[in-house]
């Protein structure tokens, strides 16, 4: 036996809950179902594995995964290189003698003021700079878009001083712009 139903776009049925509870199948009772159905807790944990999904299938997630990366272990070798004592950190002088633009700017790195610098420290002040950069970047992009927009704008006012002006039919001047009462007429 074949049973059919009526197809219908707005086909709300209702919910049980738990609790034998019967609520619409609308916006409200689909948050108060939500509500119910999960504590705080299960909500910020499912938006946490959302969040983790979305990353792990964005390339240009991974992407950035790969920069930073390529980023920590290039900065890692250079520190290596340059702590000569072996001790996890770098003095002025082992900055001075490998890293002049480090030493230059020692106590910005050194951001606990111990007077030494650790690899932590170091690639937090290297994330400070990209963005820097990158705010600075785009804020000259959003200056020369403004600038560009204002040029656009001048040159179309321009463009619609510099329009001729309708000339009345009742005018001695023909559409070229050329005066016709000088012209005379031929003889027949």
């Amino acid at each position: 036996m074949l049973l059919a139903l009526p197809a219908c776009a707005d086909l709300k049925l209702p919910i049980r809950l738990s609790d034998n509870r019967v609520i619409d199948n609308d916006d409200a009772g689909l948050a108060k179902t939500l509500e119910h159905n999960f504590s705080p807790e299960d909500r910020a944990r499912l938006r946490k594995a959302l969040t983790e999904y979305a990353r792990n299938t964005d390339p240009d997630h991974q992407l950035m995964l790969q920069k930073r990366k390529a980023m920590h272990d290039s900065i890692s070798q250079r520190f290596n290189e340059c702590n000569r004592d072996n001790d996890e950190t770098l003095d002025r002088e082992e900055a001075t003698l490998c890293l002049p633009q480090v030493a230059r700017h020692f106590s910005y790195v050194d951001l606990d003021g111990d007077g030494v610098i650790t690899l932590e420290e170091l690639e937090n002040a290297y994330a400070k700079m990209t963005e820097r950069q990158r705010e600075a970047e785009s804020k000259t992009e959003a200056q020369q878009a403004a600038a560009a927009d204002a040029d656009i704008d001048a040159k179309l006012k321009n463009k619609s001083k510099s329009n001729p002006s309708v000339i009345p039919a009742s005018s001695s001047v023909n559409s070229s712009g050329k005066d016709n009462a000088g012209l005379r007429k031929r003889p027949s």
